[in-house]
């Protein structure tokens, strides 16, 4: 088996089901990253994967390969006193990061009534199917180089950053997750192909 590893380039739309527009190379430019280090949302990878350069492509990708289930019990209704008087600083949707039992994680604010505010774990795109189209710019064996950089901690995949808004790659609203470009390591929001570009 090879021990070669590719470095992609492609242009890309990623949507909902409903076709409402997750994230695109027109909005955070072409995906790039190397196969294999772990720099991307499975899925993704695995739909570019043998796709021949200059080659389109379209496909539906599964939860299991992109944020996962939803798991409701990553969902949890808090008081407002556990913000020790910076409650009056949140509003519906923002991202936070809660310390809990089991670390801190980042979450969204789902609800806030009086008192009580409703927190959910799950990435923003959990549970979702996605249409994931576009075409293969470039495909070429990367570099030993440009691996050590990447799997040394110097470089994230598109070294576009991750924001918290929409964005591809980071997953979207700023949730950054803890791992570079990897589905659960960016932005978690109400976006991100997870191309770990931006």
């Amino acid at each position: 088996m090879s021990d070669v590893k590719n470095s992609i380039s492609a242009e890309f739309t990623l949507k909902r089901e409903d076709g409402s527009l997750i994230d695109s190379s027109e909005h955070s430019g072409a995906l790039s990253y190397i196969e294999g280090l772990g720099m991307i949302v499975p899925g993704i990878e695995k739909a570019l994967t043998g796709v021949t350069e200059g080659s389109e492509f379209d496909v539906v990708l599964d939860p299991a390969d992109m944020y996962g289930l939803r798991d409701e019990e990553s969902v949890m209704e808090v008081s407002a006193k556990d913000f020790h008087g910076a409650a009056d600083e949140l509003t519906v949707g923002i991202i936070i990061e809660a310390h809990t039992p089991e670390g801190n994680k980042l979450m969204t604010v789902k609800s806030i009534e009086g008192d009580k505010i409703t927190l959910d774990a799950n990435h923003p795109l959990a549970g979702e199917k996605m249409q994931f189209a576009g075409k293969l710019l470039s495909s070429r064996p990367a570099s030993q180089e440009e691996i050590d950089r990447l799997t040394k901690g110097s470089g994230c995949c598109g070294g576009h950053g991750h924001g918290e808004g929409e964005g591809c790659g980071c997953g979207g609203e700023g949730h950054g997750d803890g791992n570079c470009c990897g589905g659960e390591g960016h932005g978690h929001g109400e976006g991100g192909c997870g191309c770990g570009n931006h």
